[in-house]
């Protein structure tokens, strides 16, 4: 989901995938907060409940559904941070 306001641009993308009997789950996602005044990026790693409850109060402070990211976000984005 991506959630946009004047300030920031929020993008959570599904990260972990687990198979349960229910169907797939997602338990964690990739969110990118970008400042839409300089392009500066913030990332971090949520689980489920707390996306679903940032997204709850996001919106009910104004934030738009501006698009659904449906796939993991891109290796290339947030490799090269990564300790190794």
């Amino acid at each position: 989901m991506q959630l946009t306001t004047l300030v920031t641009t929020v993008d959570f993308f599904p990260e972990a995938f687990i198979a349960e009997e229910s169907g797939t789950i997602v338990k964690r996602f990739q969110k990118r907060v970008t400042f839409n005044s300089n392009g500066l990026k913030s990332y971090s790693t949520v689980t489920a409940l707390t996306a679903r409850h940032e997204w709850s109060e996001r919106i009910a402070n104004g934030a738009e559904v501006t698009d659904l990211n449906l796939e993991q976000m891109p290796r290339s984005e947030y490799a090269p941070m990564a300790v190794g």
